[in-house]
């Protein structure tokens, strides 16, 4: 395991490997004193999608913590081409481990539906909170065939930034409205020796995808189970989850909050970032007064 290697004043990386030799990568935003945050993302982005969360969540006096998950970013792809479900359940069980104290967990779709099955079922992960960013135990399938049919898209890759940027711009078209730009795309993209820009993560994770409805009653009975502090945030424009996927949420864990970002589609930290920290805050605030108060 490598030592905590800090790339600036408020950032630092690790590595940690799992039970079957995947590395995965780690950044840690702020006073290593303070209350964790661990923020999971959703498929097919990397840990980079929280940095502006990780910052200002640092700002505001937590400690946040990313990672990329297997076959993302900078952690390790299967040297097999073949992904499960478990083995992320196991990689988010392995990074709770490494943490000093249990931490209230960001998850933003995929990162949601793992940590709450961690969370939910044996060996059950403690968690001191649980906020769920635009993910329930059902959602518009139409929503996921349109991602996928997207991520399926260039194959061959990009010529420049630029062009990827349209590419995803033409897919997400709130995206132009709020002035998205290229600039940070070299983050999500590797460029290969051919000079072409790829996404940065495993296109054999795709099938893995495909089969996620078969999570969904799984995922109904760990919401039952779920007693642990809950915020479900959801995007007004969300292709995924609609007033319904949320209500049945809302059922099933009847002690969780809902919050809706209403200018947000299923991206809701990227989509608009300062409401989306405006819509968890006031939550992240409850949790450490009751953590100062039991202490």
């Amino acid at each position: 395991m490598e030592a905590v290697r800090k790339l600036n004043d408020d950032i630092r990386r690790r590595q940690i490997w799992t039970d079957d030799g995947i590395r995965l990568s780690l950044r840690y935003y702020g006073d290593d004193r303070a209350p964790i945050v661990l923020m999971a993302h959703g498929f097919g982005q990397t840990q980079y999608a929280w940095e502006e969360t990780g910052r200002r969540l640092a700002a505001a006096g937590w400690q946040a913590v990313s990672y990329d998950a297997r076959g993302h970013g900078e952690s390790d792809r299967a040297p097999s081409g073949e992904y499960d479900f478990e083995q992320f359940i196991e990689d988010f069980r392995r990074v709770c481990d490494s943490l000093p104290n249990p931490p209230i967990v960001i998850g933003a779709s995929m990162g949601g539906l793992t940590a709450l099955l961690a969370h939910s079922e044996k060996p059950k992960v403690d968690l001191k909170a649980l906020v769920l960013v635009d993910i329930a135990p059902r959602w518009d399938e139409r929503g996921v065939s349109a991602m996928l049919a997207f991520m399926r898209q260039h194959p061959q890759g990009f010529a420049t930034l630029d062009e990827a940027a349209e590419a995803i711009r033409g897919f997400l078209p709130h995206r132009r409205r709020n002035g998205g730009s290229s600039s940070s795309l070299n983050r999500n993209l590797r460029q290969a020796s051919d000079g072409r820009w790829y996404w940065h993560w495993d296109p054999a994770m795709l099938a893995l995808a495909e089969k996620s409805s078969n999570l969904q009653s799984r995922l109904q009975s760990a919401s039952r189970r779920l007693k642990s502090p809950a915020l479900l945030v959801t995007g007004g424009m969300s292709e995924l989850i609609g007033a319904e996927h949320a209500e049945e949420f809302l059922k099933l864990a009847p002690h969780a909050e809902h919050a809706e970002v209403a200018d947000a589609a299923h991206m809701v930290a990227g989509d608009a970032n300062d409401r989306f920290l405006g819509a968890i805050m006031p939550f992240l605030k409850k949790q450490a007064q009751k953590g100062e108060k039991t202490s």
